[in-house]
């Protein structure tokens, strides 16, 4: 089974790529204010690009279990778990050998609605990357008429395990034409606490309530002011990664998040049935990868708004579980609705 592309186009003129390497969200091209399409997403002009970038998960899908689990263990009806060491002593986003690097099976279909989706499957077997139990995983994704790209995950497992996936795509709705950072985007998320976590971003079991602090994104700030914070190394950083914990999560009636773009005026809204959305602003990127339009992909080149489970959940009693039973399925919806913004 060969790597492959596939593109979903609706009747406005979006259009949307992906890959089966992955299950990967390759671009997005979405018009401005002036009706001018450009790619929102980062990434590389060739699908072998991704295999030697230094950031491994533009696009992708990752799991079994995104973000981070605290020693690479856990424990599941009194058995303990070793996971792949991938970030120091710790286990991250699924392992080395995970999901952002399989080739998934790949079918492109239309629904009854005459929306273009792709459906991309893969079987996970009992004991990869330390897992327990035989995964069957789906995602699809689906260009809807009213710009809308919609991506829903399903699992189900022959044994009870863990899942908890999402898209780890970085977006700078600029357009990736204009090679400009997101400090001048403007975010909002509904959220009223974070996931604490320490300086090697893995949770303490504690939420850390928003009021007062910089990262309170309840009202549409500036991402170039978010920087200047002092808590979790903010500043010294220049960047974050954390877990935004979402007031009265899923019921997908209204946006989560609103990532809005002043100048060229795009907007995009996110529409989640999941509990937390990881919000990481990209701080380690160097200038290494060199990405699409032979652009170097520095800090704050983009931005992940990543729709999941609390980190490392099975480790924390108190957070809302990942356990998935056995022949249980697993679902995950996301909508990313694309508009332009009502201000200059």
């Amino acid at each position: 089974m060969g790597i492959e592309t596939i593109k979903l186009r609706n009747s406005n003129g979006l259009c949307a790529e992906f890959s089966n390497y992955g299950a990967r969200w390759l671009s997005m091209f979405v018009p401005d204010r002036y009706g001018e399409l450009d790619d929102v997403l980062l990434g590389f002009d060739s699908i072998e690009d991704y295999f030697t970038a230094k950031e491994r998960y533009y696009g992708a899908i990752v799991g079994r279990v995104c973000g981070r689990i605290k020693n690479s263990q856990f424990v599941l009806n009194n058995k303990e778990y070793i996971l792949t060491k991938n970030e120091n002593r710790h286990h991250l986003h699924g392992g080395n050998n995970a999901f952002h690097i399989c080739i998934w099976d790949t079918v492109k279909g239309i629904n009854d609605k005459g929306e273009e989706y792709v459906l991309f499957t893969y079987k996970s077997k009992d004991g990869e990357e330390g897992y327990p139990g035989d995964l069957v995983v789906s995602v699809c994704y689906t260009l809807t008429f009213d710009n809308r790209l919609r991506m829903e995950c399903k699992a189900i497992c022959n044994q009870d395990t863990i899942v908890n996936l999402t898209n780890h795509a970085f977006f700078n709705l600029c357009g990736l034409k204009q090679k400009s950072d997101i400090l001048g985007h403007s975010l909002f998320i509904d959220s009223s606490n974070v996931v604490d976590c320490d300086d090697e971003l893995i949770p303490t079991g504690k939420l850390l309530p928003l009021d007062n602090y910089k990262i309170d994104l309840r009202q549409l700030k500036p991402i170039k002011d978010i920087l200047d914070e002092e808590i979790y190394n903010i500043r010294k950083n220049n960047g974050f990664s954390l877990a935004y914990v979402i007031d009265n999560y899923g019921s997908m009636g209204k946006p989560v998040v609103r990532l809005l773009e002043p100048v060229k005026g795009r907007s995009l809204n996110i529409y989640t049935n999941q509990p937390s959305v990881q919000v990481y602003t990209g701080y380690f990127m160097d200038g290494k990868d060199i990405g699409k339009n032979v652009t170097p992909y520095f800090q704050n080149s983009g931005i992940a708004l990543e729709p999941q489970g609390y980190p490392d959940a099975v480790n924390n009693p108190s957070f809302p579980s990942i356990v998935l039973h056995k022949d249980e399925v697993y679902t995950h919806t996301t909508d990313y609705e694309w508009g332009i913004c009502d201000f200059i």
